[in-house]
């Protein structure tokens, strides 16, 4: 395992068990001191769990640790605009979500995206398939279209 990703999985670990969901974490710095390992390693940890959305960074202030099935604060307005497109039958169902065209509707980096669109799928607003009628991506479940017949 390369030195980066061991040190990634180190802050992953000291964050999971130190820190409750929905603690403010501790700086960049703070975590390096406290774990021996370098600032950079720390921050290129921090970045990943906030990619994964169970930290959020950048909020203003320091760190959060998310609680299980809270959306990351930057990906509100994306949720709510997909919730709101299929109730208003924009995004029909069977119907691949445009990815990049969301990203950049939302100033969001594809891996935000990707963030956001995870969290839509775990409550099953969206669905992945790997081989859907459009390629691999997230699509508008067809269960929708039947519950509100």
């Amino acid at each position: 395992m390369r030195v980066l990703d061991r040190a990634c999985v180190i802050v992953h670990q000291h964050i999971t068990t130190a820190y409750p969901p929905g603690a403010a974490l501790p700086s960049t710095k703070q975590l390096a001191s406290a774990l021996g390992l370098p600032e950079k390693h720390v921050h290129q940890g921090l970045l990943r769990l906030d990619s994964l959305g169970e930290i959020a960074l950048h909020t203003g202030s320091l760190p959060v640790r998310l609680r299980k099935r809270e959306p990351h604060p930057r990906d509100r307005a994306l949720h709510g605009a997909v919730r709101d497109r299929i109730r208003t039958g924009r995004y029909l169902p069977g119907q691949a979500l445009p990815t990049g065209l969301l990203g950049e509707e939302f100033g969001l980096l594809p891996h935000h995206v990707q963030r956001a669109l995870r969290f839509l799928t775990s409550e099953g607003t969206l669905c992945y398939h790997e081989r859907g009628a459009y390629g691999p991506g997230h699509y508008v479940p067809t269960a929708l279209a039947e519950a509100a017949s």
